[in-house]
């Protein structure tokens, strides 16, 4: 009986790639997530008993007490059979999947989180779930600027297969998957509802777009609405799935910085788009950079802070990794080599390069950026290359 609700357990990795769980196999997965009886951190440790979900739900109170060290939530199930049937039946739709944390395609970056889903709904190709990603996240009302720039460090990553995971919110995280989208690359978007409901209603084309170029994934059975709860559920997975996470203009207070607090939590790389000292709309931004977040302004600059996790998945058209280390992004600059070990002024630097002001400084924000070169206390800058 264990063998028949263990997903493909003696199977190699080849084998079970295309494979999808059984329909009574769905059955009890969907009962147990439906299940109210106990908690989610709970349900994780009765499948880790019993490694099937027809096991829990079959094992005597006792037993579950045991397993579990303390009482149960509720005292019934309270699982209607509608409630399943509505499941099963959206299960057989093309493209719709549901991915338990025993299931060989549930990401295994997010299965060592404490807090891992107990499964994942998805509609699209759920392979990306195993792609390369980096998240990014920020304001529902950005700047030009902050549209910009969203759309240019999510085009470039698209464009090298890195897949670009956010929420679908409004703003930023809706300008970051259309610009994977438009760049003919792929993008996740983490829900924090049942996907049969369209949040927020202005993305149902986005919605629609992904559910056929990208993946819309949520760890709730249909029927479960928004609410003020499941925002930061949401965004623990948004950050849990990603090698890193981006934010564009995070106000003083605002849902990005639950992210950014959940990412540095799970060890995830935090990456900070910087701006104006005066504007409100970057008070939490700052606030990251101050704490030890990394300064990015462009694609290159993420690829720069992620080049280890990423490296062995990224490869460039001609066979060579597009992550550049150090050494080659510094030697891309030409005032490297017009500033030396000792602090060197800013007006030599321009008579040295015979570049003008604005150029120069430009060049000098992208050198300081990856680390080639840094400020000296008298206003200079010092070679570190």
């Amino acid at each position: 009986m264990q063998q028949d609700c263990l997903f493909n357990s003696n199977q190699s990795n080849k084998d079970t790639r295309q494979k999808t769980p059984s329909e009574s196999a769905n059955m009890w997965w969907c009962h147990l997530i439906r299940d109210r009886r106990w908690s989610t951190a709970q349900k994780r440790q009765l499948i880790g008993y019993f490694k099937c979900p027809e096991l829990v739900l079959a094992a005597p109170d006792a037993q579950i007490r045991t397993i579990i060290s303390g009482r149960q939530r509720n005292s019934t199930s309270k699982v209607q059979k509608f409630m399943l049937d509505a499941d099963l039946h959206w299960l057989t739709q093309d493209s719709h999947y549901l991915v338990p944390i025993t299931d060989q395609r549930y990401p295994a970056i997010l299965r060592q989180l404490l807090d891992a889903p107990l499964a994942l709904f998805g509609i699209g190709d759920i392979a990306l779930l195993n792609e390369p990603q980096v998240a990014i996240v920020g304001s529902r009302k950005p700047t030009p600027i902050g549209d910009k720039i969203t759309r240019s460090i999510s085009r470039d990553l698209a464009s090298l297969g890195v897949v670009v995971t956010s929420g679908m919110a409004l703003g930023i995280d809706g300008i970051a998957h259309q610009a994977a989208l438009g760049a003919g690359g792929s993008s996740i978007a983490v829900l924090g509802n049942g996907l049969d409901t369209i949040y927020p209603s202005r993305h149902k084309v986005l919605f629609e777009q992904l559910s056929v170029h990208g993946l819309l994934v949520f760890e709730y059975p249909l029927g479960v609405k928004p609410a003020r709860h499941t925002f930061p559920q949401r965004n623990r997975i948004v950050s849990g799935l990603s090698h890193g996470v981006v934010i564009v203009e995070a106000a003083e207070r605002s849902g990005t910085l639950i992210t950014a607090r959940l990412a540095m939590e799970q060890n995830r790389d935090v990456m900070v788009v910087p701006g104006s000292a005066l504007s409100s709309q970057y008070r939490g931004s700052h606030q990251l950079i101050k704490q030890g977040a990394a300064l990015v302004s462009s694609s290159d600059d993420v690829l720069y802070c992620l080049s280890e996790p990423l490296s062995r998945f990224l490869q460039s058209a001609d066979g060579g990794s597009p992550i550049k280390s150090l050494e080659g992004l510094a030697a891309e600059n030409p005032l490297l080599q017009y500033i030396s070990a000792e602090s060197t002024s800013v007006n030599d630097i321009i008579l040295g390069s015979q570049l003008t002001s604005a150029e120069v400084s430009s060049m000098l924000l992208e050198l300081e950026l990856i680390g080639a070169v840094a400020m000296a206390n008298d206003g200079g800058y010092v070679n570190l290359s």
